[in-house]
């Protein structure tokens, strides 16, 4: 038969209305541990109590850990098939149910037979075991997690504004570095975190040779102007060569594991993807523009790597040509109701024209997301997205108000919220071994392509 297994995951904070040393007494005599072993749980970011947990168990001890007074979450993993016949699961045993009293406390029962250790974090699974599936090659479901706050984030955002006015933007390279390794180290599979390995004095390097390039079109462009317009084209034939190199860079410096993501995507590929079929979308007034998007998320995916594994993409053109048009709703809908009221409330229409900008925007970014993920496969494993577009939308409207009330200075809380929200409802789900995959020597990158993208403004990121 089938049956729902929880984790039950310590989220790395005392609830309101308790104090430290009160959780770790509870703690301590909830489960006779040791005063060190209590602390150590309690000062981790993130531990898992519990594994493999049935749903009355998982519920029962997470009861009694926030009687306890600590912040846990049960999380749902992929049933797995168990016979009638097997031996009850380890798990925990306890007596009754902890209850509190003013003046006894917390009442416990048993120690649980196993509390996993907490780690901060800590690495997957060594090499050589098994990926969590469940009996008869179940696939299990690894959530990403995302451990920011918007306090940690503003200081970090704030220092590097700061100093890079100060320096000129001289430093805007180490305040790139920082901000990417903040958002990298605190997104986690499985409890190893991502890594960007950046170096920013290459990225200087690559901006001053970009910067000494506009300086000169610049000049150029006012003393011989039909040079400058050579010198503009020259960009335009050059931006194959920017998008693989970005993509290649971006990919180079990102790992997990100790294993770096890679980029192989050629510059006959890149043109098509990016000049070809752009240029044909505006010769057919528009009509093949969700295949040309489509082919340049397929020029993307199907030319990344981590180790040696390349990513497969399974999406079909007809469900971009369908995210299109159902964009189309909202849109005639929106242009409706701005124009009405405009007519009778003309003040309004500020109003509706910005919720129908922010809907959409939150439509199309929900919408390509999840055709995205859904249809990426690495080796036998799969990701799975599903966020939803109300939701989204909800955010980014308050982020928009909060931000603009504040003249940019809740930025960082909101750039932390949005990815606290992707982060939550993006998964791997697992079939087979994750330590399957081999990392592979790689060429070391310029990164010059990708900083003459950044001056550009162009975004070839997934």
């Amino acid at each position: 038969m089938t049956d729902t297994r929880y984790e039950v995951i310590y989220r790395g904070k005392i609830l309101e209305g308790f104090e430290f040393e009160t959780a770790k007494q509870n703690l301590m005599r909830m489960f006779s541990l040791s005063e060190a072993k209590a602390e150590r749980i309690l000062k981790s970011r993130r531990a898992v109590l519990k594994k493999n947990a049935d749903e009355p168990t998982a519920k029962k001890l997470g009861v009694a850990l926030k009687k306890a007074g600590l912040d846990v979450a049960l999380t749902k993993t992929q049933p797995a098939m168990v016979s009638p016949e097997a031996p009850p699961l380890s798990g925990l045993q306890m007596e009754k149910p902890p209850e509190v009293t003013p003046s006894s406390g917390l009442q416990m029962g048993k120690a649980p037979e196993e509390i996993h250790k907490p780690t901060e974090r800590a690495p997957m699974e060594q090499a050589g075991t098994p990926a969590p599936t469940g009996s008869f090659g179940v696939p299990s479901t690894i959530p990403f997690e995302f451990w920011g706050s918007g306090m940690e984030y503003f200081k970090i955002w704030i220092v590097n504004i700061i100093l890079s006015i100060i320096t000129l933007g001289i430093y805007s390279p180490w305040a790139k570095v920082r901000r990417k390794q903040y958002f990298y180290g605190n997104t986690d599979l499985k409890g190893a975190s991502f890594e960007y390995l950046a170096d920013p004095m290459k990225i200087l390097k690559g901006r001053a040779i970009v910067a000494g390039f506009f300086i000169i079109y610049s000049i150029v462009s006012e003393m011989i102007p039909i040079l400058g317009a050579i010198m503009s084209l020259a960009v335009i034939v050059i931006l194959p060569w920017l998008v693989v190199r970005s993509l290649a860079f971006n990919a180079r410096n990102s790992a997990i594991r100790n294993i770096r993501f890679g980029f192989h995507g050629s510059l006959g590929e890149a043109a098509k993807a990016y000049i070809l079929w752009p240029v044909l979308a505006v010769l057919t007034l528009g009509l093949l523009s969700p295949y040309a998007y489509f082919k340049q998320k397929k020029f993307i995916v199907e030319n990344s790597s981590y180790g040696t594994t390349r990513f497969e993409f399974t999406a079909t053109a007809g469900e971009y040509y369908s995210l299109f048009i159902g964009a189309l709703i909202p849109i005639v809908l929106g242009i409706l109701l701005f124009m009405g009221s405009s007519l009778v409330l003309p003040p309004a229409s500020l109003l509706v024209g910005l919720v129908t900008y922010l809907y959409l925007m939150a439509f199309f970014s929900v919408k390509t997301t999840n055709i995205l993920y859904n249809s990426s496969r690495l080796g036998p494993h799969r990701l799975d997205a599903d966020l939803e577009v109300k939701e989204y939308f909800f955010i980014i409207a308050i982020n928009s108000i909060a931000v603009a009330l504040t003249v940019g200075m809740l930025h960082p809380w909101a750039k932390v919220r949005t990815t606290r929200y992707k982060a939550e409802h993006l998964s791997l789900i697992v079939s087979g071994n994750l330590d399957s995959f081999v990392a592979q020597e790689q060429k070391e990158v310029s990164a010059l392509g990708e900083e003459m993208a950044d001056f550009l403004d162009f975004d070839f990121g997934l």
